[in-house]
């Protein structure tokens, strides 16, 4: 291996995609940059909060790069880790490591490493400020604080800053007027609510040690016609992004990350270099105006973060309708697998060259069995696309290409359980990817999937053993056996004419972070399929992601026949999970016997492009993505219905809002919507169990049996019963 050119820092954090992350890397960023210094930041891509799934401990495994003999020192974003342990393995491979380490925010106890520096932002300085604000600006005097839980260091923190600045004012530190929340917004609406029942006075400003217990404030004011801020000024506290989507516009406080970041690069290069090891000064943030205090928002500061949201929309809708993992899946080899992801390098934003790093047997081995050599190779167009080696732990070959130091964000590239080696972002600027690229690199990971099963023998083997008429994964037919069965079934009818159910599944798929793989979607929805059938019906699978089922059935109209279809699908919540509610659309058209089969399927396909082509457009919108998490929880949490103010309380919206938002992106109001959910299940359970009315009302949420058939008839227009009889 070659000597190195350039020092080499890593830093080490979980979702390097969020802001909070992106605004340290930033600064350390700035510094390295300014010092010459290349950068390894180390992340992995979903961090959940679990251990139990064997593909988070695959993602994982990307941290073993911190064994790497490469790395000069190593700043560890703690507070990042969400996963105790995760923490714990993180702590254990720098244990083998004797080299310096500074830990950018808290200690904590998984993450105990003795003979470390901690830095973070001041708490209580940031909240002194907030304060200062308020009575110097202002010349306010009555100032409550709404902290998070009392056993809290951080709660203790905030009421120290606010404390301090009262004093220092010569204003009688009060602590009644302190309250203490959970840092959610049910606290704010807990708090607010007392000021409008009248249990407590209004003071003349609140300062909220977060921006949800602000936006929880600001919802209950507005929702009770209370006007912020001539009748109680609101000031939160973290800077989260979310004031677009709350009235007024809230003045908040940013915490100085960047900043922190930079000196965090400093003091460990001074610590490396020179042998000094320099105090930390916690640097001062910023006030972020807005209109819940008299100032104001800043026209600028505002029109900077919708830009941010617009940007991100527009990229969301390019990669939305994108091609690259249908191209993809498509590639015979590995000079068209980087071709192609080469030619959507632009998806990734400003960034400066992507290399590909394969372990050597990722195509035909076990976790257990993978070695440590990588074949690396840039996908860029105008780059070298040279394969080149390397050992997975000296990966400062990759760092020599480059003449100028520069950033490299190391991610790891799996599929399900089989790791594949890592993807390597290189930025010559201070920059970061975005929660964009996570859909990038999925399409990349389930590209590879492609290609390796494409290229495994014993694949091929079992595609050659394929019965002519069947569909090997659901035992259904497949084109060719529908096909003959359309035509047998026309001739035998009495009157000459059947139906034909088209279902397509998985739509937008590939930008997903799913968890039920593609084959278990098919299987489960195979079952739907085959329940909504029957025992009269024939069932296919004409493509790898639609379904069509053929009945006999003159005295149920199409659009009843499409509707129980969606109610059987909306039982699987597996699949909705992971795919979401808007995943699928089916049609139902009649046959005659002078329409020919492939006719029928070219107007059923029509049918369902034009569907989905009208979901993938209101996808398009702005707040889509939080929409569509409300109503999945909607259709997936059976034993808890979810209802419009535990929505709001958990997705930070006012109920007004919410509501416009929800019947803007589904063309069906939140409460009604609630109702079709209950109303699915019991078509679904009306069909396919014995069990009484009143049994099937229980299920679907109903104490009142009565209620629930009241309801039921006047959206289905009959009976539970009447809909048994005609429809099972």
């Amino acid at each position: 291996m070659n000597k190195k050119k350039r020092m080499i820092f890593g830093v080490v954090t979980a979702e390097a995609n969020n802001i909070e992350q992106r605004e340290i890397i930033q600064g350390i960023a700035e510094k390295a940059l300014e010092f010459n210094i290349d950068v390894a930041v180390i992340s992995n891509i979903y961090n959940p909060n679990t251990s139990e799934d064997d593909m988070i401990l695959c993602e994982n495994q990307i941290y073993e790069l911190l064994l790497s003999p490469d790395l000069d020192g190593i700043i560890l974003i703690s507070e990042s880790f969400v996963n105790a342990e995760l923490r714990k393995k993180i702590q254990e491979y720098l244990k083998q490591r004797n080299i310096p380490v500074l830990v950018v925010g808290s200690a904590l106890p998984e993450l105990n490493l003795p003979d470390v520096q901690y830095i973070n932002t001041s708490d209580a300085n940031d909240m002194e400020d907030i304060t200062n604000h308020l009575i110097e600006i202002h010349k306010f005097r009555d100032i409550a604080l709404l902290t998070g839980k009392s056993e809290l260091p951080a709660s203790a923190l905030r009421i120290e800053g606010y404390r301090r600045s009262l004093e220092k004012h010569g204003i009688v530190y009060d602590e009644n007027k302190v309250y203490y929340g959970d840092f959610w917004m049910s606290s704010g609406k807990a708090l607010a609510q007392k000021y409008i029942s009248g249990e407590l006075p209004f003071p003349e400003a609140v300062i909220c040690a977060n921006d949800y217990m602000a936006y929880g404030m600001l919802d209950a004011f507005t929702d009770h016609h209370i006007s912020v801020p001539e009748t109680v000024t609101v000031v939160g506290y973290e800077y989260i992004r979310k004031r677009h989507v709350h009235t007024p516009v809230l003045t908040t406080y940013r915490r100085n990350r960047v900043e922190t970041g930079r000196s965090a690069l400093q003091i460990l290069y001074r610590q490396i270099a020179f042998g000094i090891d320099d105090e930390f000064i916690p640097p001062k943030g910023m006030l972020i105006h807005g209109d819940s205090c008299p100032c104001g928002c800043r026209t600028a500061q505002l029109n900077q973060e919708l830009n941010s949201a617009r940007v991100k929309a527009d990229y969301d809708f390019w990669n939305l309708f994108g091609q690259m993992e249908h191209q993809l899946t498509e590639c015979r080899n590995m000079d068209e697998f980087v071709s192609i992801a080469g030619s959507f390098h632009w998806q990734i934003r400003n960034v400066h060259n992507v290399y590909l790093c394969l372990l050597d047997n990722w195509y035909n081995a076990s976790s257990a069995e993978l070695n440590d050599s990588l074949s690396c190779r840039s996908i860029m167009p105008w780059q070298d696309a040279r394969p080149f080696a390397i050992d997975k732990y000296h990966f400062s070959e990759i760092f020599e290409k480059n003449n100028a130091a520069a950033v490299y964000y190391f991610n790891p590239l799996f599929f399900s359980r089989r790791l594949f080696g890592y993807i390597v972002l290189q930025y010559g600027t201070p920059d970061t990817y975005d929660d964009i690229f996570r859909n990038w690199l999925k399409s990349i990971s389930n590209g590879l999937e492609f290609l390796r099963i494409k290229n495994d023998i014993r694949y091929l083997t079992q595609c050659q053993n394929l019965s002519e008429s069947c569909d090997s994964l659901t035992g259904f037919y497949n084109e060719n056996g529908m096909e003959k069965h359309y035509y047998a079934s026309l001739s035998e009818s009495q009157d000459a004419s059947l139906q034909l159910t088209m279902l397509r599944i998985c739509l937008f798929g590939d930008e997903l972070d799913t968890v039920v793989s593609k084959t278990a979607a098919i299987s489960e929805m195979a079952d739907a399929v085959k329940q909504f059938c029957g025992n009269d019906g024939i069932c296919a699978r004409i493509s790898e992601d639609t379904f069509v089922c053929m009945t006999h059935k003159p005295d149920i109209s199409n659009e009843m026949l499409t509707d129980k279809l969606q109610a059987f699908v909306m039982q699987y919540p597996e699949y909705l999970k992971s795919y979401g509610t808007d995943s699928f659309v089916c049609c139902t058209i009649s046959c005659s016997k002078g329409t020919a089969y492939f006719d029928a399927i070219a107007l059923c396909r029509k049918q369902i492009d034009s569907l989905a082509a009208d979901i993938g457009q209101r996808r398009t919108q702005l707040n889509y993505d939080i929409m569509l998490q409300i109503r999945n929880r909607i259709y997936t949490c059976t034993e808890n219905f979810l209802d419009t103010e535990t929505a709001c309380q958990q997705y930070s919206y006012s109920p007004g809002h919410l509501r416009v938002l929800y019947k803007k992106c589904f063309a069906v109001s939140f409460g009604k919507d609630c109702i079709n959910q209950k109303i699915a299940k019991a078509k679904y359970l009306l069909c396919t169990t014995n069990q009484s009315i009143t049994q099937i009302a229980k299920q679907c949420g109903y104490d009142d049996s009565k209620y629930f058939l009241r309801q039921f008839q006047s959206a289905v227009g009959m009976t539970p019963h009447q809909y048994r009889m005609k429809m099972a």
